[in-house]
């Protein structure tokens, strides 16, 4: 991407710390990609049973909501950089424990672990290190750039995945994506990081997650928790296109046609959210919310692949019109209160504890109801979760 094309779009030069983070994001997720859409569907056919796949992300975030915080307190001590570097050792120990479940069951136990690790390293810094380098008034424009770039390097990773799966099976596949995300820790030291270490509080963390005081809002918190939709997206939404499609090539097709088909909105609406009045954004969330809420109720009825297709299309371009407004806000919350990390925590424990409360009530969803009622009522279930992220326009200064 041309230096003539970001000046003109963002009006001014990006920090050496944004542009060293967009080059390790653009990589991770390139990795990342060629694998997210597979692995809940890894996960069903290891154990052939939606359940279990259920239990096992449940049971990771509900690990992932109580520990987050210890993310953020490595994160003041060693730097953000530091820590997403700290955090690849552990997404690969993820991806290699997973490809050798089939021969060690017990395997299983340790990828949550990694998995967890993994997270609370990488999550709170990463959101934190772009808060703290973006600049103010163009983090809208900043996260669109970000999220540009990292959709460009995506737009690949889904078919390739599928290729190799459908060539040389998951092994191989977990093996190449964790080389790839050792490649992505290089670009963070480039230069040196200028970090001084501080103090964060455990306690005091669930004690503004718990009862939200000054800036940290209750109606934020639910907003945040409406994250829960995309739990569903992440996990239950794969297994179901994989019982449709049953081809990973396919799949990997389809992923990357979506990916190409929304990635120039993302920088318009990344723009709208900067520029656009407070009442505009408040629209903005608002329309993309009920087109959101209801691209969910259409999920149950797309039984090919061409209406898969079209309803991800429609979900995800909605879903560009809420994160791009929400993030903003995110980004900017410890702005004027000396307290990025300790907002970015608030907001990430928000969005964990909704996809943590979703997957336990869909995993006890699936132990009762099965077959196409069960995916009537769990993606008519993520429809109105989505709402939630509605409950920040109740509060007069969003």
């Amino acid at each position: 991407m041309s230096n003539f094309f970001l000046n003109r779009y963002l009006e001014h030069s990006l920090k050496r710390e944004i542009i060293e983070l967009y080059t390790s994001i653009a990589i991770r997720n390139f990795a990342f990609s060629m694998i997210a859409i597979f692995e809940p569907v890894y996960l069903y056919k290891l154990y052939g049973s939606i359940s279990i796949v259920l239990l096992y992300y449940a049971v990771a975030y509900t690990i992932y909501l109580f520990t987050v915080s210890f993310g953020a307190k490595a994160a003041a001590r060693y730097g953000f950089e530091h820590c997403i570097f700290y955090s690849v050792p552990f997404a690969i120990l993820y991806f290699l424990s997973l490809s050798q479940v089939p021969s060690h069951g017990w395997l299983i136990f340790f990828a949550i672990l990694f998995f967890t690790g993994y997270k609370i390293l990488f999550w709170p810094s990463y959101h934190t290190d772009f808060a703290h380098y973006s600049k103010s008034g163009y983090k809208g424009r900043e996260l669109s750039i970000l999220s540009l770039t990292s959709t460009i390097a995506m737009i690949a990773g889904p078919v390739v995945g599928g290729l190799i799966l459908t060539k040389f099976g998951f092994e191989v596949l977990f093996i190449i994506v964790s080389i790839i995300s050792l490649i992505s820790a290089i670009p963070l030291f480039t230069t040196r990081e200028k970090f001084e270490p501080h103090k964060f509080s455990y306690k005091k963390s669930w004690r503004r997650f718990l009862n939200p005081y000054n800036h940290y809002k209750r109606k934020d918190s639910i907003s945040y928790f409406g994250y829960g939709e995309e739990f569903v997206a992440m996990v239950a939404w794969p297994i179901f296109i994989f019982l449709i499609i049953k081809e990973f090539y396919l799949m990997g097709i389809i992923m990357s046609v979506v990916i190409i088909s929304i990635s120039i909105t993302s920088l318009y609406v990344g723009k709208l959210s900067d520029i656009l009045s407070r009442k505009g954004k408040r629209k903005l969330l608002k329309y993309s919310t009920i087109l959101l809420a209801i691209s969910w109720f259409l999920r149950p009825f797309a039984l090919n692949w061409l209406s898969i297709l079209l309803v991800d299309i429609f979900s995800k371009g909605s879903k560009n019109g809420i994160i791009y407004p929400l993030r903003t806000f995110v980004y900017s919350g410890g702005e004027n209160h000396k307290g990025f990390l300790k907002y970015i925590i608030f907001y990430e424990m928000s969005l964990t504890a909704g996809k943590m409360f979703i997957a336990w009530i869909i995993f006890f969803i699936s132990l009762y109801i099965s077959g196409p009622n069960f995916w009537f009522v769990v993606f008519s279930l993520a429809g109105l979760w989505s709402l939630l992220y509605l409950s920040r326009l109740f509060y007069k200064k969003s």
